[in-house]
């Protein structure tokens, strides 16, 4: 008899849940199982002993803010290629048109340093949203480190 009532009293602690609420007042940071106001935050559910971290608003959303910040710059990126294509088509384009009506050298040398610098510009500005690309993409693991780690 006393094995059933252990098995169903450990059943009934398995069933349970505590959830533990972190709330600040007057500067002071403390842990409940009740909230103390409506902008205490959920830090952990705890079951039946065991902690289980639940998620962390303010690290979720900026996580999906960085995250957005990443799509945004991998878009803008992808826009820069095709102008830089389309624009270095054009000047292709016109330079063998020059070519076949015989234009001056001079005009062609020119279309020449016209495609060189696109290509230099539209290179250095990959680069510049590339680097963005890659700070953003560290404050990511940055903040999944920090949010694996609590």
């Amino acid at each position: 008899m006393k094995h059933h009532s252990l098995c169903l009293l450990l059943l009934c602690a398995a069933g349970a849940q505590a959830n533990v609420y972190q709330c600040e007042q007057d500067g002071k940071v403390t842990f409940s199982q009740f909230p103390c106001e409506e902008s205490a935050e959920l830090t952990q559910e705890v079951s039946a002993g065991n902690v289980v971290l639940s998620s962390n608003k303010k690290t979720d959303q900026q996580m999906e803010s960085l995250k957005k910040k990443g799509r945004y710059l991998e878009y803008q990126l992808s826009v820069t290629e095709q102008k830089q294509k389309q624009q270095l088509t054009a000047l292709e384009n016109e330079y063998y048109e020059a070519q076949k009506k015989g234009a001056k050298s001079n005009y062609l040398a020119m279309l020449k340093q016209k495609m060189e610098k696109l290509q230099q510009d539209f290179a250095e500005q990959k680069q510049k949203q590339q680097q963005e690309l890659a700070v953003l993409q560290k404050q990511m693991g940055s903040l999944q480190r920090q949010y694996a780690v609590n």
